[in-house]
């Protein structure tokens, strides 16, 4: 089954992250196929817009640590998994057709790097939000560390990042990060709304516009930073008692090590 699925209707396509028995918890392969995804999307100007969302109950739960408690990874094949994250999240911001990220469930990690990638982030009001890498002894990616402070403002960034806390899509609109949070039965419903107003505007402002709204400073850099960091993170032994903590299903016992 292949783990995104994409349907386009008129000038919008529909991008869907599907491992609903993982609760879409990335892997090479779901960041691979959405990466293809984007790409194709960006390539064709009759498409307006690109609506990512997730099949079963979330969005997406973030990295699939079962994949990375199995240890078959070789610092190449690391490096390969966090650089696909990191150009999925690059795409999303760099491309030129407006990204609405629509969350249900779980948007946690690297689902969190996607969701608040896009340039508009709709999320059913119950729906939770988060970066949780604090928690489990890595870091995280997909410009967030640049990307949250311009979107809620440092303070809230940190308590985000520092705390490594779950959020609802209520709180989510109160600080800004979400522009919408509906009730969940209404959530597909104002997505629609949304992309109709999106597709009725001029493509080539608006893809200058987010241009120019996104990326003030060379991506480049930023992206490339954070994989290092992340690539350093990995090889700690609390990286490796998160990811064991984790998977064992107890609290971390990190060492600072």
């Amino acid at each position: 089954m292949s783990e995104v699925t994409t349907k386009r209707e008129n000038k919008t396509l529909h991008i869907v992250l599907n491992r609903p028995e993982r609760l879409n918890a990335v892997n090479e392969a779901l960041y691979q196929q959405t990466l293809d995804a984007l790409n194709h999307a960006d390539a064709d100007p009759d498409i307006r817009c690109v609506v990512l969302s997730g099949n079963g109950r979330a969005f997406c739960a973030g990295a699939d640590l079962k994949a990375h408690k199995s240890g078959e990874r070789t610092p190449a094949q690391r490096e390969a998994y966090i650089m696909l994250g990191q150009r999925v999240c690059e795409r999303i911001q760099m491309m030129n057709a407006p990204v609405i990220a629509e969350v249900h469930g779980y948007a946690l990690g690297g689902g969190a790097e996607i969701a608040t990638s896009a340039d508009f982030l709709i999320m059913s009001e119950d729906a939770q939000l988060g970066f949780p890498e604090v928690a489990i002894g890595t870091y995280v990616g997909g410009g967030v560390t640049l990307r949250l402070p311009s979107l809620i403002g440092l303070r809230n960034a940190a308590k985000l990042l520092l705390l490594g806390e779950k959020i609802t899509g209520a709180k989510c609109l109160e600080i800004g990060l979400a522009n919408e949070a509906p009730p969940a039965h209404q959530l597909k419903e104002r997505t629609a709304a949304l992309v109709e107003k999106i597709v009725r505007n001029a493509p080539l402002p608006m893809a200058r516009l987010k241009a120019a709204i996104n990326f003030p400073q060379s991506p480049e850099e930023l992206f490339r930073a954070e994989a290092e960091d992340l690539l350093s993170i990995m090889e700690t032994h609390d990286w490796a008692e998160g990811v064991a903590a984790f998977a064992e299903r107890r609290s971390p016992r990190f060492a600072g090590k």
